[in-house]
């Protein structure tokens, strides 16, 4: 290496270093301001304090009637002394006088007490600062402008200079590295002087140009090595988002974390070095964090967003899908997971592109794991996406509900888990336990919706119902042995959670929104039908069996059949009868009342004219008698409450 390149890694380490000084200036600023901030909310709370004080009477026996109480006056002078001596503290500020104490009014005679002055006129507001037309036109457009135009023309000057031999390859990157930091160098004095947006302007071209200069030394005019480039890259973009969080400049940020994720690009040497460029995306969007834990910034998460899925489906796309590409997905997806919520806590309302970066986040992340995992490692992928919904759920429950964007944050994170969660089943499960694990979902959104006072949780609980319900008639599950068999597993599991769900919603009946009673009493027929057909169903299986041959010389089993299946319905219809009698409950007697009519009309219609001998008997004679006794102790039930009520 000759001493040429020596001077220009050396000119690239100066410029190193005073960008990452700037960097840590502005991060001493910031500390600054948020210690003063601190002294100040301190100062105000004791202000408050000292206001809140009972002031002196003249009838407390303990203190002079002539003594004066300026407490209150000398804290607020001690406050503007404050506020004066943090400004000085202030970087770009001047030193400002500070107003003395008033001095305490000397006792009044208490036999001539002085009426109070007249409080002077208010003085006038300050008029606002317009920003119309001219001042965008002159004050930014121009100034963007201008900065373009001086890129153009420096740009052209290195072009003709170049072309004539009077700059070498290394002195054209050691001038652009000097002049970068030098633009970046002369922006606090511009602070000082109130141009701010003109000295961020400045910043942002500074940097710019020391990202194109680090790339020709490194990559076009292989100066030093690529790996010595993306360090170079790497130390300018971490000291740029210094600055930018310093002087609470989000242009400056911007320009920091676009010229980081241009970095890769203008680095890459072609070979496969995708393990590399993950780690440096992952550190990228881990400072990304930082900026968002502290400034409460626009326009900022989604091109880093956007920059790390691309980076990440390309080389997905361009290389054989890996084991540890999971990893570096889960990576990107919990950083991105974390981010909303960080936001979250410096605003006052979840902002919408916050909320569709949630969603967006985590439906990308599924939509990588099933790329790599699909087909051949289904639980893998079912398990996967099951730890995303539950991660969604750690990271609401983690961060302090501080503000009502937190809250509402909160609500999403849940809402994303559950459809998760409903995505997952699917993915392994088939047939009866699809439904088996929907219908056990839905009773935990309801029970959980009524328990926690969030009435869009149960929404999704009935809605995932009615799938479960239409499932359950659209795929009648199969059975071969009596009883012990998938459907009727399926259909007491979930005859088990709606009845878990119609007890909270017992005990939880101030929540009951408007409707929501009406969806509990379907709820509530829906489990009785259910009862009722897989009841009936298994009673056919007793009867014929998977392997039953209709023999028409031997009609016994259809004729069994027949009659038990009346007398089943005729018991169930007593039972709920009796129990809505007992519990009080309207709705239960009327669907017994309607399985009696039912009943009836199935004894009347198709036992009299389908069965014979014993079996037309014993059905007719067991439904009237049983019609009796209910019809004798309902009669008496009603009669008992009247004479109670008189």
């Amino acid at each position: 290496m000759d001493e040429t390149i020596w001077l220009v890694v050396g000119v690239l380490l100066l410029a190193v270093c005073g960008v990452l000084l700037g960097g840590l200036f502005g991060v001493i600023a910031l500390i600054r301001a948020n210690r003063i901030d601190a002294r100040l909310r301190a100062l105000e709370a004791r202000i408050d304090r000292l206001a809140a004080a009972p002031a002196v009477t003249a009838t407390d026996a303990s203190v002079p009637a002539t003594t004066p109480a300026p407490a209150v006056t000398h804290g607020a002078a001690a406050f503007a002394a404050a506020v004066a001596a943090a400004a000085a503290l202030l970087p770009g500020s001047t030193p400002a006088p500070i107003a003395e104490a008033p001095a305490a009014a000397p006792p009044a005679s208490p036999a001539a007490p002085s009426a109070p002055p007249p409080s002077p006129p208010p003085s006038p507001p300050p008029s606002p600062v317009r920003h119309d037309l001219e001042t965008q036109i002159a004050g930014r457009w121009l100034n963007r402008v201008g900065l373009t135009a001086v890129a153009v023309g420096v740009s052209y000057f290195l072009k003709y200079a170049i072309d004539n031999d009077w700059i070498g390859p290394s002195g054209q990157v050691a001038l652009g590295i000097l002049m970068g930091a030098a633009l970046i160098g002369v922006a606090p004095m511009l602070i000082r002087r109130g141009y701010v947006y003109f000295a961020d302007g400045l910043t942002g071209l500074g940097a710019s140009i020391l990202y194109l200069s680090v790339w020709a030394g490194g990559s076009y005019y292989r100066l030093f090595s690529p790996t010595m480039a993306f360090a170079g890259m790497i130390a300018i973009t971490g000291g740029m988002l210094a600055i930018a969080i310093g002087r609470n400049a989000q242009r400056v940020a911007v320009i920091a974390l676009l010229g980081g994720f241009i970095t890769p690009i203008l680095v890459s040497s072609g070979r496969d070095a995708d393990r590399e460029l993950f780690v440096y995306l992952a550190l990228l969007d881990a400072a990304l964090l930082v900026v968002v834990a502290n400034r409460a910034w626009r326009l900022i998460e989604w091109p880093a967003f956007l920059f790390t899925q691309l980076y990440f489906w390309a080389t997905l796309f361009s290389t054989t899908a890996r084991t540890d590409t999971l990893v570096y997905a889960s990576v990107f997806f919990v950083e991105f997971a974390i981010l909303p919520m960080l936001a979250a806590r410096r605003l006052p309302a979840l902002r919408i592109d916050h909320a569709w970066l949630v969603i967006v986040n985590a439906a990308i992340c599924v939509w990588a794991y099933h790329g790599i995992l699909w087909p051949d490692h289904r639980w893998a992928l079912t398990g996967a996406t099951i730890a995303i919904a539950a991660l969604h759920l750690v990271v609401a429950q983690a961060v302090p509900a501080v503000s009502t964007g937190v809250a509402q944050a909160r609500l999403l994170f849940a809402g994303v888990a559950l459809s998760l969660l409903t995505v997952a089943i699917p993915m392994r499960m088939d047939g009866r336990w699809l439904t088996f694990a929907w219908a056990v979902e839905a009773a935990v959104l309801l029970v959980t919706g009524f328990r926690a006072h969030v009435g869009q949780m149960r929404v999704l609980g009935y809605i995932l119902y009615l799938m479960v319900v239409a499932r359950i008639v659209a795929h009648w599950p199969d059975a071969t042995r009596f009883l012990f068999n998938p459907r009727a597993a399926t259909i007491a599991a979930t005859i088990a959670s709606m009845a878990a769900v119609l007890w909270t919603a017992r005990t939880h009946r101030d929540q009951w929104k408007d409707g929501e009673s009406l969806l509990l009493g379907l709820m509530s027929v829906a489990i009785n039908v259910l009862a009722l057909i897989g009841l009936t169903a298994e009673v056919s299986l007793y009867f014929r069996p998977i392997d039953y041959v209709y023999d028409y010389a031997d009609r016994s089993a259809i004729l069994a059949e027949g009659l038990t299946i009346s007398l089943l319905w005729t018991l169930y219809a007593t039972a709920l009868l009796v129990a809505g009698v007992r519990a009080k409950l309207v709705g239960l007697r009327w669907q017994g009342l309607a399985l009696f009519g039912l009943t009836t009309l199935k004894v009347f219609f198709a036992d009299l004219d389908n069965l014979s001998g014993f079996y037309r008997i014993a059905s007719s004679i067991a439904l009237g008698i049983v019609l009796l006794i209910v019809s004798f102790l309902y009669q008496r039930t009603v009669k008992t409450e009247k004479a109670g009520s008189q």
